[in-house]
C-alpha cells in the first residue's frame, strides 16, 4: 500500500512539474517575435503622496522578443521617441523585463494567447514614484 501511494504521489509530481515546464516554454515561444504596443495604461503617485495620475495611449510603439532572452523596444509617446534593449525571461504566468541594469520589472500575463498578450505589473520606479501599468499588444 505504501508502495502504490508513493508511486503515486511521485506520477502526480512529475505531472505537475512537466505542465509547469510546458507552460513556461509556451509563453517563451509566444514572445518570440515582434509585438505592437496597442495600448500602454500608467497611473502614478508620486513619491511624496499626492493623486494618482491616470493617462492612456494607443498604438505607441513594439517590443521584440528574442530567443536568446533579449530584446528590444521602440515607443514613441506625445511625440517623444524611446528606443532601447532589454534583457527578460519568463515563468508560466509572468514575464520579467531589465533594461541596462535597471531595477527589473515583472508583468503578469493576464491574457496569453498566440497573437495577444495583456500584462499588468504594479513597481515602485527610480524617482520613488508607485506605478501601475497595464499593456495590450498583438504579435505582428
Amino acid at each position: 500500500m505504501k508502495k502504490i501511494l508513493t508511486l503515486t504521489l511521485s506520477i502526480a509530481m512529475m505531472a505537475i512539474l512537466f505542465t509547469s515546464c510546458s507552460k513556461e516554454k509556451k509563453l517563451a515561444n509566444r514572445l518570440e517575435g515582434t509585438w505592437n504596443i496597442d495600448k500602454y495604461d500608467i497611473s502614478f503617485t508620486p513619491s511624496g503622496g499626492g493623486v494618482a495620475t491616470p493617462l492612456s495611449f494607443t498604438n505607441v510603439g513594439t517590443f521584440s522578443f528574442k530567443d536568446d532572452k533579449t530584446g528590444s523596444y521602440s515607443i514613441v509617446i506625445l511625440g517623444s521617441t524611446d528606443n532601447g534593449t532589454y534583457t527578460w525571461s519568463n515563468t508560466a504566468t509572468t514575464v520579467t523585463m531589465t533594461e541596462n541594469g535597471q531595477t527589473p520589472i515583472t508583468y503578469t500575463a493576464t491574457t496569453n494567447e498566440k497573437t495577444k498578450q495583456v500584462w499588468t505589473a504594479n513597481y515602485i520606479d527610480k524617482d520613488g514614484d508607485q506605478n501601475s501599468e497595464t499593456i495590450s499588444l498583438t504579435k505582428k
